[in-house]
């Protein structure tokens, strides 16, 4: 017999599909838009609208997201991932059946709608299901799934671009839309998040939820916990003001502060323009630049896997710190190393002497690989469960949607940014990675092997000490 945590772990797998979309999309787009048969298709994109075709889902999705915790509520978070994973497919098919760079863009746009609505909502659902013994790991899942998708999103895009036909751009597409359907069939199958069920009134079914998914027996107690929880704050609808109001302002900025400045590390840039950077540092052939951004999906996805095992041992504040003080050295020393070699010719950034370019190379791999043990698995962890159960979907819609339009501005701007200024970006990087671990360390409280219910706790003395001054 399939015990409880196993069967939240299947969940996890399945739900983290959501994940594994923006994996796919991640590191194949980049790819795709280098191909020169998809030159021949549409013919070639200049600069600024290749940053303009990549970023458009980050715009779809940061508008979705904000509606996700309306959806979310309102249908469940069940649900909510459901119709995610169908847009999403909708929006895939259309790209890989496009005959002009009105309809791709078209077609992203509604991608990054789904993409939107399903991946905000996947790791409250998973937070408010999973036993706090087990939380971070499980909601580490998705992060998981992106990796596992970056990195077969390279090489699925190195794989096709050795055919000869329009079929090569197309494939990556076909690839996601078919995930896409995978996840939202796969959903009506699993359970209502139990939270979600007694924010509903629905206390028969959360018990029973609770039975299925708990090893313990515990199970009447847990229950009485999220009631009390929800009991005081179901007096009236959650708001997006409340969000903001004074019993909550401090952890809705803070979680809204390191969702945000998730992104001015630079991360996306660095996977979505991972063919430019390579070619950059060395790598002038098609070939030889996707291969190398496959190993940096690989790096990502190596380097997540201790993270999954260890992230309730290692707790939150120490990936935060030590991951953005590694990375912040790691962006000092590529800038450095571009201010001091890097030069451009014909309008192209180049860096000259091999072992300059080894070593941009190296320290590229060692910024992702420290991303991908700290920041990217923690970040979301850490502003999903600081939020109280009612506000938590809508609280979590706002964070996602400043990771994404600060995510947009970034990647809007990098190919005109990397072409116009060799060190520029980096230092740039550095500087957000660094400020953002000062921030953590003086401002966020540790969240490690307590309950949702305890972290509520947590942050109300907190306040209620504030306010005693």
């Amino acid at each position: 017999m399939i015990s409880a945590t196993v069967k939240i772990y299947l969940i996890a797998v399945h739900t983290s599909i959501a994940g594994l979309l923006w994996g796919l999309d991640t590191g194949s787009i980049g790819a795709v838009t280098q191909m020169a048969q998809l030159d021949e298709s549409m013919g070639r994109l200049s600069t600024g609208t290749l940053g303009i075709y990549v970023s458009c889902i980050l715009l779809s999705a940061s508008l979705s997201s904000l509606c996700s915790g309306y959806v979310a509520d309102f249908l469940s978070r069940k649900y909510a991932i459901m119709t995610g994973g169908l847009i999403f497919s909708i929006g895939a098919v259309l790209s890989a059946s496009a005959t002009s760079y009105p309809m791709l863009f078209c077609a992203r746009l509604i991608t990054g709608v789904g993409q939107g609505q399903s991946i905000s909502v996947v790791t409250i659902y998973l937070c408010e299901l999973a036993p706090h013994r087990i939380r971070g790991t499980v909601a580490t899942m998705l992060q998981m799934l992106i990796t596992v998708g970056i990195a077969a999103g390279f090489f699925i895009a190195y794989g096709s671009s050795r055919l000869h036909n329009s079929l090569a751009w197309r494939t990556p597409f076909i690839v996601e839309a078919a995930h896409g359907i995978i996840l939202a069939f796969g959903m009506l199958f699993i359970p209502h998040s139990p939270r979600w069920l007694v924010q509903r009134g629905r206390f028969d079914e959360a018990k029973l939820v609770l039975q299925k998914y708990r090893d313990s027996a515990d199970i009447d107690e847990e229950l009485l916990s999220i009631k009390g929880s929800l009991e005081e704050e179901n007096t009236q609808q959650a708001s997006f003001s409340e969000v903001f109001a004074k019993r909550y302002i401090r952890r809705s900025i803070l979680g809204i502060f390191i969702m945000a400045f998730m992104m001015l590390s630079g991360v996306d840039t660095v996977l979505y323009y991972a063919p430019i950077l390579f070619a950059q540092a060395g790598f002038p052939s098609q070939r030889a630049s996707f291969l190398a951004s496959g190993v940096s999906g690989i790096v990502n996805l190596l380097c997540t896997i201790p993270a999954q095992l260890w992230v309730d041992k290692w707790g939150r504040k120490f990936p935060l710190i030590g991951g953005g003080i590694a990375m912040s050295i790691c962006y000092l020393g590529i800038g450095t190393l571009y201010a001091t070699y890097g030069e451009k010719i014909n309008g192209e950034v180049r860096i000259n002497g091999k072992a300059p370019q080894w070593a941009v190379i190296a320290l590229i791999y060692i910024f992702i690989g420290n991303f991908a043990w700290s920041w990217a698995v923690v970040i979301k962890i850490y502003a999903c469960e600081i939020m109280p159960t009612r506000l938590r979907a809508k609280a979590c819609a706002i964070q996602q949607l400043a990771n994404w339009m600060v995510n947009f501005a970034v990647t809007l701007t990098a190919p005109m940014f990397l072409r116009a200024s060799p060190s520029g970006p980096y230092f740039m990087f550095c500087s957000a990675t660094f400020f953002t671990s000062v921030v953590c360390y003086l401002f966020m409280p540790e969240t490690k092997e307590k309950s949702l219910e305890e972290i509520e706790e947590l942050f109300e003395k907190k306040a209620e000490f504030s306010e005693s001054f």
